[in-house]
């Protein structure tokens, strides 16, 4: 009796464990298999989806970035005078194509007479001190002369030589050629400086008209050289990484009907707008042939960012399948024309993508003929889901 109890005893437990493995069985089963599905190519014909093999091909991410136009500040000039004067000519109107060297205006100037009467002082008496220093010298030779006499001439003719150059330069530096100031009976003085242009280009501002008095802080014009033009870009911190130096950037004036220029990366601000969160990119180009490029115009750079060594495999953006955080695929093994495709969800990583493709990383490698679905991968899901549903 005791050992017909004992029989049946572990008689029940074998099978309440042998019917626990037969559930988990069925359940890892299910689980697998809900990643699985078997559709015939009629079906696939049906919902328009169709199977390639992933290609290697190189990918090229466009960043759309907005900006202005700038003048390279070798290029442009803030035009005024180096003495006060009243305008008197002008030569020049707002757009008028100037030369370097080329008359802007004149102005007259009483500072300029008295610089001029000022140096031809300067000369006399450094002539007359050249004479007395001379003088004491030879009385010094002579041993009748008294050395603080020689020291005191040869002060008062270097500050008179020191006053009489530093005069000169002032008369170069407005223009003014001292060789009619030489002989002060016969000197020459002029009564007005001429403005030149210090760079070839556009004059874009001519604030002043004659009879203004110009100060040496007064702006006489503006000049612009758009031979060569640089645009200041705004690149905020997501997309910084996509641009570094010497990159290729296409110009696009937006409120102009130009064509658009390619330009490059010159260089890149190691700052942050703190009004506006944002980087600044400088790209120089070059103006179209014949157009009028100013600055102040806006314009949308396109950054072109192309990775030439792609190590993983690209597919459409149509093939992947997000679900929350993580990415999939439907693919196959199965070979085109055998009626029945067994076709598997994957797990993928992406890599660099661009408006059409993006790379994917799998985590084990896959075989030649292997292929994923290209398009309507919504309609593969819903047949995944249905297919799990029935198992």
């Amino acid at each position: 009796m005791k050992n017909t109890f004992l029989i049946y005893f572990f008689t029940a437990i074998f099978l309440l464990v042998g019917c626990g493995e037969d559930k988990k069985t069925v359940e890892t089963t299910k689980k697998v298999s809900s990643d699985l599905m078997t559709l015939s190519e009629s079906q696939l014909a049906t919902l328009n989806i169709k199977f390639a093999k992933p290609e290697r091909r190189q990918i090229v991410t466009n960043v759309y970035l907005n900006g202005k136009v700038k003048s390279l500040p070798n290029l442009s000039a803030t035009v005024s005078s180096n003495i006060e004067g009243k305008v008197d000519k002008i030569f020049v109107i707002e757009g008028s194509i100037v030369r370097k060297g080329q008359p802007i205006m004149t102005l007259s100037s009483m500072e300029l007479i008295e610089l001029q009467n000022a140096y031809m002082t300067a000369e006399s008496e450094t002539d007359f001190s050249t004479i007395e220093l001379d003088r004491q010298k030879e009385l010094i030779k002579n041993n009748v002369g008294a050395l603080v006499d020689l020291q005191t001439a040869e002060a008062k003719y270097n500050a008179c030589l020191s006053r009489e150059k530093t005069l000169k330069a002032k008369l170069d530096l407005l223009g003014i050629s001292i060789t009619n100031l030489q002989d002060p009976k016969n000197a020459n003085v002029v009564n007005a400086v001429t403005i030149e242009s210090p760079i070839d280009g556009y004059v874009i501002n001519l604030p002043v008209s004659v009879g203004v008095l110009a100060s040496v802080q007064t702006v006489l014009a503006e000049i612009v050289n758009v031979s060569e033009l640089h645009a200041e870009i705004y690149v905020y911190d997501k997309d910084i990484d996509l641009v570094e130096d010497g990159q290729t950037v296409e110009i696009d004036f937006v409120n102009q009907a130009l064509a658009t220029v390619k330009g490059t990366v010159q260089s890149i601000s190691r700052s942050i707008d703190p009004e506006t969160k944002a980087i600044e990119v400088h790209v120089t180009f070059k103006a179209p042939q014949g157009a009028l490029v100013l600055p102040g115009m806006s314009v949308r750079a396109i950054v072109l960012n192309k990775y030439k060594d792609v190590t993983a495999h690209a597919v459409p953006l149509a093939a992947i399948v997000q679900e929350e955080d993580n990415f999939f695929v439907f693919g196959t093994e199965s070979a085109v024309g055998s009626g029945k495709l067994a076709i598997k969800k994957y797990k993928v990583n992406l890599g660099n993508k661009d408006e059409n493709y993006t790379e994917v990383i799998f985590p084990n490698d896959i075989s030649e003929n292997f292929t994923i679905a290209q398009n309507n991968v919504a309609a593969l899901e819903m047949q995944r889901k249905q297919a799990a549903g029935d198992e």
